[in-house]
């Protein structure tokens, strides 16, 4: 057996030395020995008729306990004053749906919108269009008229006015009246 330095430095110490084993590795030794054997036994046990009869009893009771949970839990739900889940869901879907809706009225307003400034702009040039128009016109009758007054000038000696003339040339007759010029 191997002896410590310490004790043959010191000549008062006479202990012997402690072996503590490893328990990690034995238990990694176990676990590798015994894992194949552990394996197949699993194995075994699952691929029984027994085991799968077993699974599926246990299936079938857990969903049945789950039902009649989930009708307890609604039968509470339905007579406390907290929402329950569906309640939740409910009032999300409309809320989303009247989303829908808004966006959808929005998008109609803005197009009447867009339509209407259109429209109000067509009518604005055109009312341009024809403020022009009557410019023009407005000048072109005085331009008429000047050159009818010029042509009348013309017509008529100077001094005497076309209504004087038929007059003159006109006998007073019974049924008219003399002019009154005061």
């Amino acid at each position: 057996m191997p002896q410590n330095n310490k004790a043959n430095h010191d000549p008062g110490s006479s202990r012997e030395e402690i072996h503590i084993p490893d328990f990690t590795e034995m238990w990694k030794e176990m676990y590798f020995k015994t894992e194949s054997a552990w394996a197949e036994a699993f194995k075994e046990m699952i691929s029984t008729q027994t085991f799968v009869g077993f699974i599926n009893n246990s299936l079938d009771q857990h969903l049945s306990n789950e039902k009649v949970a989930r009708q307890l839990v609604d039968k509470y739900m339905e007579n406390s004053p907290v929402p329950s889940k569906k309640d939740i869901s409910r009032v999300a879907e409309l809320v989303i749906s009247l989303e829908e809706k808004i966006d959808a009225v929005e998008f109609q307003f803005t197009q009447t919108m867009v339509s209407m400034a259109d429209s109000l702009l067509k009518m604005a040039d055109h009312q341009a269009a024809v403020k022009s128009e009557l410019t023009s016109l407005r000048q072109d009758l005085s331009q008429i008229e000047k050159k009818l007054d010029s042509i009348n000038k013309r017509a008529v000696p100077s001094g005497k006015e076309p209504g004087a003339a038929k007059k003159k040339t006109k006998p007073a007759g019974a049924g008219e009246l003399p002019e009154n010029k005061s």
